[in-house]
């Protein structure tokens, strides 16, 4: 089979899975003969989220890296419980927090285990890499927690892209002031700051009272009283040196008092999220919001919401 022949065919079989679509840089048939040589280690890290390395290989750079972003969201949970696992492994050892690519697959194969914007970017980081691609991590300030937050910068032909799996967001912002990507569930743009500081914005689809375009919370922690564009962080979106990233990943874990479990997800056009209404699942569509109960056993329920597993779960919720 010719290669763009394959191509097409791939796209065909990903056309079904979250939000794929054609994204900014992406190529056509004019990729003919071309195939990306995938070392070992990058085709096992894809082999763990159900990709084939002999099929994302045939697919041009934008194509590729939307189609690992895809399958990284559909299987790695945003959740902290992780993070307050690991401090309480290693307390007096905060270099030992972090948990790399590897360690993040293996738990997430062995646990349906996540992680937080850093440890979920700086994973996403790696496989696209490996995958041929030019990308960084990058950081940004959370407007609403006034905490450091990483995503992903991606270098594609058309202009730079940014990735933030832990946003849920269904695929890239084209990186410029204006930059918007329109996600079935909203709207998330980039709009200018300070000088080459950028705004990520969101105004959400559904509001709080289940029709679109009212008040709503938006993915984290914003008031439901405001309504249209919330800003959510600034960002100065290149590339954030090793250094920087490692001491700014290392003080979002919270030693002594574990945080709050927080728990999120995106399954197709939805998301679900546990932690900021106690005793309930979010479920957020377009259209519509709900709410699923936990109560009574609580880490089964959310084990068959999230994928977490129940025994990890159960612990924290008997740690008292």
């Amino acid at each position: 089979m010719k290669t763009a022949d394959k191509a097409r065919r791939v796209r065909t079989q990903l056309s079904g899975r979250l939000a794929f679509h054609r994204v900014p840089g992406a190529a056509g048939d004019e990729w003919d003969g071309f195939r990306l040589n995938l070392d070992v280690i990058t085709a096992h890290r894809l082999r763990m989220l159900d990709l084939e390395p002999d099929v994302l290989a045939v697919l041009p750079e934008a194509e590729r890296a939307q189609a690992i972003y895809v399958a990284f969201l559909e299987r790695v949970p945003y959740e902290n419980l992780s993070n307050n696992r690991s401090v309480q492994a290693n307390p007096e050892e905060p270099e030992e927090w972090p948990r790399a690519t590897d360690l993040l697959l293996r738990e997430n194969a062995a646990y349906g285990m996540g992680g937080t914007s850093f440890s979920l970017a700086y994973a996403l980081r790696d496989l696209l890499r490996g995958a041929g691609t030019n990308a960084h991590c990058t950081l940004g300030y959370n407007l609403v927690t006034e905490q450091a937050h990483a995503a992903v910068v991606l270098y594609v032909d058309d202009g730079p892209l940014l990735y933030d799996p832990a946003l849920l967001m269904c695929g890239a912002i084209p990186v410029r002031p204006g930059g918007a990507l329109e996600d079935p569930l909203g709207v998330i743009s980039l709009q200018p700051r300070c000088g080459p500081t950028l705004t990520v914005t969101l105004r959400m689809h559904c509001g709080r009272d289940g029709h679109r375009g009212g008040p709503t919370d938006t993915l984290w922690n914003i008031p439901a009283e405001e309504i249209g564009d919330r800003p959510i962080y600034s960002i100065i979106p290149v590339p954030a040196p090793p250094q920087s990233f490692r001491q700014a990943w290392l003080a979002s874990f919270y030693k002594g008092r574990p945080m709050p479990l927080r728990l999120a997800r995106r399954t197709k056009d939805a998301i679900y999220r546990y932690g900021e209404r106690p005793g309930s699942i979010e479920v957020i569509r377009a259209n519509k919001r709900e709410e699923l109960s936990v109560e009574g056993d609580a880490p089964a329920r959310l084990h068959e919401v999230f994928g977490i597993d129940s025994d990890c779960l159960r612990t924290w919720f008997d740690r008292r």
